[in-house]
This record gives C-alpha cells, structure tokens and sequence, in this order.
C-alpha cells in the first residue's frame, strides 16, 4: 500500500530517536494511557463473555504474567492506571 507523502513526512521527523526528551515521556505516557484503556477494553469484553468470576480469575493470571516479564512495578502501574480511567468514567 503506497502512502501519501503529505502523511509520511521526512525520514528525520519518522525517527523516534530524534525525538526530544518531553516528546520521548509524552509518548511513553500516551502508550501506557492507550494500554491500560485496552486492557478494560478486554476485561469488559471478558466478563460480558464468561462471566465477572471468570475475568477476575482471567486478569489475575494476566497480571501476573504481565509483572513476571515487566517486572511487579510496571503491573502496578497499569493497575493503578485502569482503576484511574475506570473512575473517570
């Protein structure tokens, strides 16, 4: 599939290392927003599916394969993330 070159830019502005500090912490901060609105996507999806019991057990065994490849810190913070938009809506 050929893309428009209006939506390609330069190489340089494509490339993630030329980004600078505040844009490389912004991204990483829009991935972890978009992550954690994934995962309640699916647990949702889960429940509605098979059941509240079913998804918690479900999200247990997720969370902890997630902690065991990104370390406990980083399944914290999804966690926390998830509760936090779970809130806001």
């Amino acid at each position: 599939m050929k893309q428009q070159p209006s939506l390609i830019g330069s190489e340089k502005d494509n490339n993630l290392a030329n980004l600078s500090s505040q844009g490389r912490l912004n991204l990483q901060e829009t991935m972890r927003h978009t992550e954690a609105t994934e995962w309640i996507r699916r647990y949702r999806k889960k429940m509605m599916e098979e059941g509240k019991g079913e998804a918690q057990y479900w999200w247990q065994q997720t969370l902890a394969d997630i902690a065991k490849k990104r370390g406990q810190a980083a399944a914290d913070d999804l966690k926390q993330r998830m509760n936090t938009q779970k809130d806001k809506k």
